[in-house]
């Protein structure tokens, strides 16, 4: 961390600052903010904790220079909402704040991830392989962990109530390859849906149950970095309770279909998706195999 002590004390300066900025979040986008003279001081600090060789993933190329990519350090760092929190008074935690953008910076770029949303209830703490996929249910502090800047998560009005998916399964698979879109893109329409693209997770989880096992949403995410599920792309219904005194409330949940494993359940389920799982990966290695051979591969 003493490597990184200038960015950080810089970052520290730049929050600093923050609270003299325009209190309306328009008059200081991403953008407006380069053209601020402190950012100049915090462009150097990331130049010199970063440098392009080593972390090209923080730099644009601009007349054939690299320079630190104000839309990545600001955007998708979560420095420049933070920013925009302290503009407008919000009680913004600014160690905790520098801690996570010295990081971002210092920490080689995640993989992409493609994660799908299932509809299922699953006990907590699941945490399965299927193939190259991972179903996996997240606590809250595991999601917070995952989306940017965790510092400032939940201070700005319109996000994505945390609370609303800790539990939910998630089946999630690297994808080196996938290009991370800034625009979100909670349900791809592109290409086959998504139980038809990753089929070979989902299939021993439909033949456990005979319950309908539904995709509820599909997005990319980069740990750290994008988590592009929006919250409606989340299914919800009210819950009604009574409280101590006996009056009816209303809260919102996940909603999660008839699909449902108990905690008694999990080793069984556990054994069975691996062994259906090997099934699966000797009949498509014997397809592939066939059809290096130029026969007619049957499933």
């Amino acid at each position: 961390m003493s490597k990184h002590l200038p960015l950080r004390e810089a970052v520290l300066s730049w929050l600093e600052h923050a609270h003299h900025l325009p209190t309306t979040p328009h008059a200081i986008t991403d953008e407006a903010l380069t053209d601020l003279p402190e950012w100049e001081a915090l462009e150097e600090a990331v130049s010199t904790a970063a440098p392009g060789n080593e972390h090209p993933d923080l730099y644009a190329k601009v007349n054939g220079d690299r320079i630190p990519n104000y839309r990545i350090l600001l955007g998708e760092s979560g420095l420049g909402a933070a920013t925009r929190l302290i503009a407008q008074g919000t009680d913004v935690p600014k160690a905790e704040v520098a801690d996570s953008f010295v990081a971002f910076c210092a920490h080689p770029a995640p993989v992409p991830e493609r994660w799908l949303l299932l509809n299922g209830d699953f006990p907590r703490g699941t945490r399965l392989r299927l193939g190259q996929h991972t179903l996996q249910t997240f606590t809250e502090e595991d999601l917070r962990q995952v989306v940017p800047m965790p510092a400032v998560h939940g201070l700005r009005p319109g996000g994505l109530d945390l609370g609303l998916i800790a539990g939910a399964p998630f089946l999630h698979v690297p994808e080196p390859d996938r290009m991370v879109n800034r625009r979100p893109t909670w349900f791809d329409f592109t290409g086959p849906r998504a139980e038809a693209q990753h089929w070979q997770a989902l299939l021993p989880l439909m033949l456990w149950d005979d319950e309908l096992l539904r995709v509820d949403s599909v997005f990319t995410v980069q740990r750290g970095r994008g988590f592009d599920l929006r919250p409606t792309a989340v299914p919800t219904t009210l819950h009604i309770y009574q409280d101590h005194q006996g009056r009816e409330n209303e809260v919102e949940v996940r909603e999660t279909g008839a699909f449902l494993v108990p905690p008694t359940s999990l080793d069984a389920l556990t054994a069975f998706c691996t062994a259906i799982s090997a099934k699966i990966d000797a009949v498509m290695t014997g397809v592939t195999h066939e059809r290096r051979q130029g026969r007619q591969p049957a499933r």
